[in-house]
């Protein structure tokens, strides 16, 4: 099995002239920081599930799943969710 460490993902696609959008578990805390890595990996699975293909995964896909999964944001102390 190849070390996954050294694979370039962007070289493989373009020897196969494809593109792909990537998200990670940051992007996840980027709109729900309350979310631990597991809680943001299961939101990027349902992502990948759902998604339009018109839209692609956006970050209004990764919030509503997330609130669907999770429910709704910690409030901050100014009322604002986290």
């Amino acid at each position: 099995m190849q070390d996954m460490q050294h694979i370039d993902i962007h070289a493989l696609l373009a020897e196969r002239k494809q593109i792909a959008a990537i998200w990670g578990i940051e992007d996840v805390q980027e709109v729900r920081c309350d979310l631990d890595e597991d809680q943001c990996w299961d939101v990027l699975k349902q992502c990948e599930k759902q998604h339009d293909c018109n839209y692609g995964i956006t970050w209004d896909l990764i919030e509503c799943v997330a609130q669907y999964l999770f429910g709704d944001a910690p409030e901050n102390e100014d009322g604002r969710a986290a």
